[in-house]
């Protein structure tokens, strides 16, 4: 186990880490005690709250820190940052949209506790802390690829972008999951939670769908995890590439993370890095 030092795990949640439908995450439980065990810090990325995350790790203590709303809001210990938009900024956007479009726009940020459960099929306590955002909003819609069109353009003159995710087109900055990682791994490595030469930490990244195309990219191991319902997205990583997990969600992700840490275990130069 001498050379499972220096690596860091980020992972997306819905559909990655997350099952699809149940939101389970117990088929990945023997990799994540593993890493436990070997004290590889496990962060979540995600477009999530941080209110969502923290209930999460209150309730499993499986983060050893948190990034949500597709990185625009960092939390690591007692060190909190928030790069992402200001919330007027998300909310005049999203107004102009609905005033844009000829369908009705609701969003996370604009509906209740009850509307956002039906959406997502969350609990309704879950659902109120999905609400509890301010830099990024998810839409609650049914757009034409013109609406779609036209809501871009709008996000872009607001020195925003929109950007689809597992189940919905979400409203927030410039900021990403890419971005957010590097700064993640320097508080880590601020908090002697990682190596200070970063030449010496190897980032491992799963997700499954575009908005986790920047994480990817910037790992140093990237893993697809392939969506449990249609086909694989094809996701841009710059030229990059990542291995494809054998099966959709936590079972991918397990099988994965066990793959990684065995042949980094054997020889570190066995992996391929992403860079």
């Amino acid at each position: 186990m001498q050379h499972l030092t220096g690596l860091v795990v980020f992972t997306d949640l819905d559909g990655t880490l997350l099952d699809h439908d149940d939101y389970s995450w117990e088929a990945a439980r023997p990799a994540l005690v593993r890493l436990h065990e070997n004290d590889i810090p496990v962060l979540a990325i995600s477009s999530k709250t941080l209110a969502e995350l923290r209930a999460i790790n209150n309730r499993h203590h499986l983060f050893a820190g948190l990034i949500g709303e597709n990185g625009g809001a960092i939390e690591i210990g007692s060190d909190l940052r928030q790069p992402g938009p200001a919330t007027q900024t998300i909310d005049d956007a999203r107004a102009a949209i609905a005033r844009a479009v000829s369908i009705p726009v609701a969003s996370f940020r604009t509906s209740n506790a009850d509307a956002i459960a039906t959406a997502t099929g969350l609990a309704k306590t879950d659902a109120a802390l999905a609400g509890d955002r301010n830099c990024s909003d998810p839409l609650i819609w049914q757009p034409s690829s013109d609406d779609i069109a036209i809501a871009e353009k709008i996000a872009r003159d607001f020195g925003l972008k929109l950007v689809k995710g597992g189940r919905f087109y979400t409203l927030c900055g410039e900021t990403d999951k890419g971005r957010a990682m590097q700064t993640a791994i320097s508080m880590l490595q601020e908090q002697q939670k990682l190596p200070a030469k970063r030449s010496e930490i190897t980032s491992i990244a799963l997700g499954d769908s575009p908005n986790d195309a920047g994480m990817l990219a910037h790992a140093d191991i990237a893993v697809q995890i392939p969506v449990k319902h249609g086909p694989v997205p094809q996701l841009d990583l710059g030229g990059k590439t990542a291995r494809l997990a054998p099966a959709p969600g936590p079972q991918g992700w397990n099988q994965s993370l066990h793959a990684i840490l065995d042949e980094l275990s054997q020889t570190p130069t066995a992996i391929t890095k992403a860079r």
